[in-house]
């Protein structure tokens, strides 16, 4: 993936954060920037692939629960 395809996948993905999950737009960026996506690409930028934007969108809010729960 080239850093432009990266930058729109990410979108992707938060656009999805969103509508599925009802988060504002902000809490999605943050999200995005914080979740395991961004390790992932920084190590392999066609990993990623593997998976559909509603996947990773998954993926990410199902980190984000699962980290709240980690902290009580």
């Amino acid at each position: 993936m080239t850093n432009a395809e990266i930058r729109e996948f990410k979108e992707f993905v938060k656009d999805v954060l969103i509508r599925q999950y009802h988060m504002n737009e902000v809490e999605a960026y943050r999200a995005v920037r914080d979740s395991y996506l961004s390790e992932a690409l920084r190590r392999d930028k066609d990993y990623v692939e593997h998976d559909t934007v509603e996947e990773w969108a998954e993926f990410i809010h199902e980190e984000m629960n699962n980290s709240g729960l980690l902290m009580m």
